[in-house]
């Protein structure tokens, strides 16, 4: 008996090491983590590519940070969502894009008039989160940051007044405004930048594999199931929750 639990516990350690590590952070409704399950707009669409490419994997929801430094570390291994940007470019393989992202400056309701630009808003405090690509940008271009441990805990400080304004995506903005009926008093005052968000991974996943992924993504793109999804995820957040 104990040799028998021996050898399904090295199969196991095996089909672990031979699966990819997809690591994400749950951030509706891209990536939706309930009950250590992982669904949404964007990880269905890796869910898909990879059960396309027949490639077994382990999908896991960890802090922002966290999963970004996992897949910079681990070879067998791809992140999502992520923006692709010059100073990322290196160090990761990119396949993509999966969706794009609309960055939004929110602010109390009548508290502003709606900006023209980012430098209108550069004496006002902008809350980020860490380790979060906006964060980063807005550092770049000398705005006034204060970042948080989670996109969502910007609301209560923009609620509170210690901050002026809330910088997010703004399809999850929405979503997190109308589950918290905040919407009458949370608005959109400037959209910033519109990128597109990828699936990366490291760069010592072999490149048979990336050429898997990018196919898979293509060939869902032609069948329609890509748009499936998207239509799923339309009336988000008033739709049932779907899960894998």
């Amino acid at each position: 008996m104990r040799l028998i639990l021996m050898l399904l516990l090295a199969a196991a350690n095996l089909a672990s090491a031979d699966s990819l590590l997809i690591a994400t952070e749950h951030f509706p409704p891209y990536q939706i983590e309930r009950e250590q399950r992982v669904s949404g707009f964007v990880a269905d669409k890796v869910i898909a590519m990879l059960r396309q490419a027949n490639l077994p994997y382990r999908l896991r929801a960890y802090p922002w940070q966290r999963a970004y430094n996992t897949v910079l570390a681990t070879p067998q291994s791809c992140l999502f969502s992520v923006t692709r940007t010059p100073e990322r470019e290196a160090s990761f393989q990119w396949i993509g894009p999966l969706t794009h992202s609309e960055w939004t400056l929110y602010a109390l309701r009548g508290r502003f008039i709606s900006f023209r630009s980012l430098d209108e808003v550069r004496h006002l405090r902008i809350g980020t989160y860490y380790g979060d690509v906006r964060d980063s940008y807005l550092r770049q271009h000398d705005m006034k940051v204060d970042a948080a441990p989670q996109d969502r805990d910007n609301i209560d400080k923009l609620l509170q007044r210690r901050i002026d304004l809330w910088a997010s995506d703004r399809f999850t903005a929405n979503g997190l405004l109308l589950q918290r009926q905040l919407d009458t008093r949370i608005e959109p005052v400037l959209a910033f930048n519109r990128v597109d968000l990828y699936l990366a991974c490291n760069r010592k996943l072999d490149a048979s594999v990336v050429k898997q992924l990018q196919q898979a993504l293509h060939m869902l793109k032609r069948d329609g199931n890509w748009r499936g999804i998207e239509q799923r995820y339309a009336r988000w957040p008033d739709m049932p929750q779907h899960q894998h």
